[in-house]
């Protein structure tokens, strides 16, 4: 197995690139940072994250952490510009990406899609934390074409953060992404905003069930609006069944005597 030595040159610094430079820093490992805001560069270099990224570097690996809607072309750019590294991305979307790079004519063999199963409901530089992949799954989600050689790197990478690598296909991931991650926040989105317009008074009474599923609601809407165009093959089917199940219980309230869709949802829900 190939392990990684040399330099990782990470390209965005918001939450994720900021916490893998965390991590990897404080292992002793080269990190640069490059961001098209110098101001998220200056405050990851701040926290510990790495250093600034200069014309010399020769990374060996590089970790592209931006918005899905730029992942194929930072990734395609970096793959030109530096031919001897091995080039990942931590998009939370593989299949839009990798079709991408495919029509690009990018070099893919030094490409390897990943994604670690972290995040918070905050981005940005500012809440990046070194333990954040910690336990969670990382992702591998690789293409026929990947050498060996960036598999081991990314899978390395992913050990020293002291995650658990995964390895499924592009398509595996979205499905399975879109049950555990989209349409969970899209639930917690639509809750949430039933609070709004809610009387003080009743939000007071509020215990830590809401909290729990309103949390991520606080998530960026920017960043969620491109994951879920990328994924929206895979979210429509879970949202149309999710609408059939509410129907069916909205039905029984309607009439009164809602017992068995009660009955019905909380018992599919007890797994």
């Amino acid at each position: 197995m190939n392990h990684l030595t040399g330099t990782v040159r990470i390209v965005g610094a918001g939450l994720l690139g900021t916490s893998i430079g965390l991590a990897l820093t404080k292992q002793g490992f080269d990190v640069v940072i490059s961001s098209q805001s110098p101001k998220s560069v200056d405050l990851a270099v701040g926290y510990g994250a790495g250093r600034v990224a200069t014309e010399t570097d020769l990374p060996e690996l590089i970790v592209v952490c931006v918005p899905p809607a730029m992942t194929a072309k930072i990734v395609a750019d970096e793959l030109a510009r530096y031919p001897n590294a091995v080039v990942t991305d931590v998009a939370s979307v593989k299949g839009s990406v990798l079709h991408e790079l495919q029509a690009s004519g990018a070099p893919l063999e030094r490409y390897v899609g990943s994604h670690p199963m972290a995040g918070r409901e905050r981005g940005g530089a500012i809440s990046g934390r070194a333990d954040l992949v910690v336990g969670r799954p990382w992702v591998i989600s690789s293409h026929d074409g990947a050498d060996e050689r960036g598999i081991d790197l990314v899978a390395d990478l992913a050990s020293h953060l002291g995650s658990a690598v995964v390895r499924v296909g592009t398509k595996e991931h979205d499905r399975a992404v879109a049950l555990v991650s989209h349409v969970p926040q899209l639930v917690s989105s639509l809750l949430a905003s039933r609070l709004v317009t809610a009387a003080p008074e009743d939000i007071a009474l509020a215990g830590q069930g809401l909290r729990d599923t309103t949390r991520i609601a606080a998530s960026d809407p920017e960043l969620w609006l491109q994951i879920l165009e990328a994924n929206a093959d895979e979210v429509l089917p879970l949202l149309q069944s999710f609408a059939a199940d509410l129907s069916s219980l909205i039905s029984g309230f309607e009439v009164r005597e809602p017992q068995a869709q009660i009955r019905s949802v909380m018992e599919a829900g007890n797994i």
